[in-house]
């Protein structure tokens, strides 16, 4: 019988989409009735997170290992946590691995894969959500930032570790060769992990060959924070809207581009080391900078689509589906996991991926009132006939827990909140 998730995350803090998960479930996973622990190293934990009851905190408080002011000892940290090892093998040396899952949300930025590790060796059930593609590419995202396109070299091949193709440098691309070999050898990763959570079938499609033959994928949808309010009139706005880092596999200089060649308003909401070459591909651009999730839901509730241009695989695409809970539709790449979440011509739009001119044609398409009305209401229904809210992820985490306890399903043995 299931009794303890212990959920493992770099941050306490909400510093992007695997941590908003990773917080926001353990929160409900507590308020279901189980005993949960959030193991973290960085970040300062929310009023929320704090108060919350069946629910305790354990920190390292070291911070992100490449923000460390001993630039030195951040990135032996970075490969190797030795604190986070140690806080967690005395952590698990008090539950039951019979009754107790580890579920791994994110561990490159600060913890390390030693906590991996350490759950593994002392036989506890791991279960890792596959927010990005570290488990296979040393980068993270398959795509190659020096040519701007994706990648398709083996992961750890000899072509990939003499490619440079890391965002920052190709001696930074080898630091993090070196992390992915400490990782697949002493920490466990993917070689000790048989639970793997997928966030779409596009990315299940992309990181299942490249996994352990001896693995189980699990389904679960990330849940969309939204409540139901009237549908936002799309079609009254000339406004398209990006959301999210600018930076060079997100697509926001094509997107600037495609904007200038069709005429539109774009506002970036965000911001990133691309941000000034994006002004100058489009100078009418407008930027608000990072936004909390109040003043993003207005833009995005104000706007007539939100477009996500990235030239990398990508994972999911949120904000498709935090749009369309709104009626915004959305123009989204082919190629890309965000195109799992259009139904092209009915709830959103699609171009060719990189193409700045196939992008502008649909950006230009949505002058027409009717076909933009008609994709707003379409998109809005289609999330609201089945949203993925908190309680739906948090069913599809206790059923997949089960599976991988082997025990019964798990509504007959937890007390859910009401």
């Amino acid at each position: 019988m299931l009794e303890h998730v212990v959920v493992v995350t770099d941050s306490l803090t909400v510093d992007g989409g695997s941590a908003k998960v990773a917080l926001s479930s353990a929160i409900a996973l507590a308020e279901s009735g189980l005993q949960v622990t959030v193991f973290a190293a960085a970040g300062q934990a929310s009023p929320e997170l704090a108060a919350c009851a069946n629910l305790r905190i354990v920190c390292t408080e070291q911070g992100d290992a490449l923000s460390s002011r001993n630039r030195l000892a951040g990135a032996v940290r970075g490969l190797w946590n030795r604190r986070a090892r140690s806080r967690m093998t005395a952590l698990l040396a008090t539950l039951d691995p019979a009754r107790t899952v580890v579920h791994v949300h994110s561990w490159t930025k600060a913890l390390s894969a030693s906590v991996v590790a350490s759950a593994v060796r002392a036989k506890f059930p791991v279960v890792l959500t596959l927010h990005e593609y570290f488990t296979a590419c040393p980068t993270g995202c398959l795509y190659l930032h020096r040519d701007r396109a994706v990648c398709t070299i083996a992961p750890m091949s000899l072509a990939c570790v003499t490619k440079d193709c890391d965002s920052r440098s190709y001696a930074f691309k080898l630091y993090r060769v070196v992390r992915q070999m400490i990782a697949r050898s002493f920490g466990c990763i993917p070689s000790g992990i048989a639970e793997y959570i997928t966030v779409s079938r596009f990315s299940r499609r992309i990181l299942e060959p490249l996994l352990p033959a001896r693995r189980r994928m699990h389904a679960v949808d990330n849940p969309v924070d939204a409540v139901r309010e009237p549908r936002a009139h799309a079609e009254a706005s000339d406004t398209f809207v990006f959301v999210g880092r600018l930076s060079a596999e997100k697509g926001g200089l094509l997107l600037a581009e495609a904007a200038r060649l069709a005429g539109v308003r774009v506002v970036f909401i965000g911001d990133g080391a691309e941000r000034e070459a994006v002004l100058a591909v489009n100078p009418q651009a407008q930027f608000t900078g990072w936004l909390d999730r109040a003043g993003v839901t207005a833009h995005l509730r104000a706007a007539r689509c939100v477009v996500v241009p990235s030239l990398w695989y990508e994972t999911l695409g949120l904000v498709v589906l935090e749009a369309a809970a709104l009626g915004v539709p959305a123009i989204v790449p082919n190629g890309t996991a965000a195109r799992d979440l259009v139904v092209p011509g009915k709830t959103g739009l699609a171009f060719e991926r990189g193409n700045a001119l196939d992008l502008a044609a649909q950006l230009r398409a949505l002058a027409d009132a009717s076909l933009t009305e008609r994709l707003s209401r379409n998109a809005y229904d289609a999330f609201w006939s089945k949203p993925p809210t908190m309680a739906a992820h948090v069913d599809e985490l206790l059923s997949t827990y089960a599976g991988v306890l082997g025990t019964v399903a798990p509504g007959a043995r937890i007390a859910r909140a009401s």
